[in-house]
């Protein structure tokens, strides 16, 4: 009995589900925003070296992650340095040393909710 007991209770716990994302319009109780105002840059990286991504509000600059090479990558951008309408600029420094180049986007007006397209193109 003891053992179909323990056999029931495994067979509950298998059905959870283990994601930490929201469901769209709820609220985070740790910064208080709903979770369709995730903003996000989407990193278009056409280049053949890995890139660290930063982005720019003011005199402020927050590293928001990595891009990896010939791919396309999503970051948040932190709710800390997006509050209202802001102009930000974008980043690309690539992680490798010896002559590449880096990127930076032009002034972008970014409010929360926002996704910013960011490219970098590929070069030689």
């Amino acid at each position: 009995m003891a053992l179909a007991g323990l056999g029931l209770v495994a067979g509950c716990a298998t059905g959870q589900k283990t994601g930490s994302e929201l469901p769209p319009g709820a609220i985070d109780l740790n910064t208080g925003q709903r979770s369709a105002d995730k903003t996000t840059v989407l990193v278009d990286n056409q280049n053949l070296n890995e890139m660290t991504i930063y982005a720019y509000q003011g005199t402020q600059r927050m590293r928001l992650g990595r891009a990896r090479a010939t791919s396309t990558t999503e970051l948040r951008i932190p709710s800390s340095i997006v509050s209202g309408v802001v102009q930000m600029r974008f980043y690309a420094e690539p992680m490798v040393t010896g002559g590449q180049r880096s990127y930076i986007s032009e002034m972008i007006p970014v409010q929360p909710g926002d996704q910013v397209d960011f490219l970098i193109p590929y070069t030689r």
